[in-house]
């Protein structure tokens, strides 16, 4: 009797190759994901907002700071501005007048948001002008039904989540989802403050936009600094702990040199060394001793934890001095910051929000249109690969999580001296980790960061400025406190459509 043994091989599962048609099958499906959820917000603000009886009224004041519509001019000069400001538009819309622009012209990304940018300026100005909104340079309050604004923004809603589940939009899919949430927090804030004509407790938009984009400043820092970490294939978990350090070691130098001008200077720049220092033991710990990258990370935020609550207790309690709270020169950008509403909003902050904006344009450049940022990429992609063609795979992580560390760095420095606040111990709240949501809601792209963390930090701003709303808000303030982690949760949890990582991420690489 002979007896025959089969030898069962195990089966190999390969990674999914990543095609052209395997990304238009995942676009597609975010799309529908993203119209299905417009809809639904569509449905909420028509029964939630329509709702509202229809004496019902709020008054909203635009005006803020330096917010004035641009200077008044004559009518002909107004018909010139908007004509040009339309020739601007046109190539965006119609398609079939580029080829009458000069060969020279590319028409690139950046040549299409700059004619939408400048168009829509121009065109926006003197129909303000018209409406007559501007009065002696400064803009008038505007009172709306509160129930009207609940159908428009409602269907409004419902007819772009339409289109884009049926069209199955691709590039403008993230928008059209940021931009209706943004609008569902708008007729929220118009619902909240209904009767303030009544009240006198008027709807201060400009002011709630601009702590806003304040409030986003340490949340780009955060999604930026993981973007550059997790496209190398490290997972920077330590970025809680990196906005630890960097909050107080700024205020603390600043605090030591009386917040002299160079002060000011020296805060940023060691809170950036400092997260940096944090972000090598990151990559020492991963790269040279291999040890888990979560692991790693925890234990860092737990060390960052316990380093600044002693220094908070032992130190700056009995020495006060050195918890001072020196702000950050606010830098009012000639003619932009005079742009009603975007002005204040955009063009009149602190130091830190243009360096926050700058580096986000700058590491989509860095990632995208440079030989550094495609070997970054191929490390996080493929690291065999990678390695195969020369490129040193360990070195490239090393550099990408040092300089994803110092920016983490910048983002604590955002928490105190950007606004000019003293450091208190939680001030952090968990935010390196919402950072790291949005970092996944922007789909591990600089730009799609910067729109996730405006759309956060718009959640924030609106928590902290509902105080004076509380005698006619019938749902919680904690429950609007909740809003960014409720955003996080869905994020992570793929409820906003099916997100791919790089496929190296989290993953030890070896030569071997």
């Amino acid at each position: 009797m002979t007896v025959t043994s089969e030898v069962v091989t195990p089966q190999v599962v390969t990674p999914e190759i990543v095609t052209l048609e395997n990304l238009r099958r995942i676009t597609r499906t975010r799309s529908l994901g993203y119209g299905v959820t417009l809809v639904l917000i569509g449905v909420l603000e028509v029964i939630w907002f329509g709702g509202a009886r229809s004496a019902l009224q709020t008054t909203i004041e635009l005006g803020y700071n330096s917010s004035t519509v641009m200077p008044s001019m004559a009518a002909p000069v107004r018909v010139i501005v908007l004509l040009i400001g339309l020739l601007a538009l046109t190539p965006v819309v119609a398609r079939r007048t580029r080829q009458f622009l000069p060969k020279r012209v590319n028409f690139t990304k950046g040549v299409r948001n700059l004619l939408i940018i400048v168009g829509g300026y121009l065109v926006l100005w003197p129909v303000v002008l018209w409406l007559g909104v501007n009065s002696n340079g400064a803009l008038r309050a505007m009172t709306i039904p509160v129930s009207t604004t609940g159908y428009v923004v409602g269907i409004l809603s419902i007819v772009a989540g339409a289109l884009l589940a049926w069209r199955r939009f691709d590039r403008s899919a993230s928008a059209m989802l940021y931009g209706g949430l943004m609008v569902f927090m708008l007729g929220f804030l118009v619902w909240v403050a209904r009767g303030s004509n009544v009240s006198g407790l008027h709807l201060q938009l400009t002011g709630i936009l601009a702590a806003a984009v304040a409030a986003a400043t340490f949340l780009i820092f955060g999604s930026l600094s993981g973007t550059l970490c997790e496209r190398s294939g490290v997972v920077n978990i330590a970025i809680e702990g990196q906005f630890m350090t960097g909050a107080i070691s700024s205020v603390m130098v600043v605090s030591a040199m009386n917040g002299s001008g160079i002060s000011l200077v020296l805060g940023v720049v060691v809170a950036g060394l400092l997260g940096a220092l944090l972000g090598w033991v990151l990559a020492v710990m991963s790269l040279r001793y291999q040890a888990n990258q979560i692991i790693v990370g925890i234990v860092i935020v737990a060390f960052c934890t316990a380093v600044t609550q002693f220094i908070m207790f032992q130190v700056l309690d009995t020495h006060e001095n050195l918890n001072g709270a020196y702000a950050l020169p606010v830098w009012s950008i000639p003619f932009f910051s005079r742009i009603p509403i975007v002005g204040p909003v955009l063009f009149d902050q602190n130091v830190l929000v243009y360096v926050a904006i700058l580096g986000v344009i700058v590491a989509n450049i860095a990632l995208f249109r440079t030989r550094w940022g495609l070997r970054v990429r191929s490390v996080g992609e493929k690291p065999l690969a990678s390695e195969t063609v020369g490129v040193s795979v360990t070195r490239m992580r090393y550099g990408a999580v040092v300089l994803g560390g110092f920016v983490a760095g910048l983002g604590g420095a955002a928490f105190t001296i950007g606004p000019g606040t003293n450091f208190t111990f939680g001030m952090t709240n968990g935010y390196g980790y919402i950072a790291l949501a949005i970092m996944i809601f922007g789909r591990w792209r600089p730009y799609g960061a910067l729109m996730a963390s405006l759309l956060f930090g718009f959640t924030i701003a609106l928590s902290a400025n509902l105080n004076i709303y509380l005698s006619q808000l019938v749902i919680p303030q904690q429950f609007i406190s909740m809003l960014p982690y409720i955003i996080t949760i869905a994020a992570v949890a793929g409820l906003v459509g099916r997100i791919r990582p790089p496929a190296a991420d989290g993953l030890p690489f070896s030569r071997e």
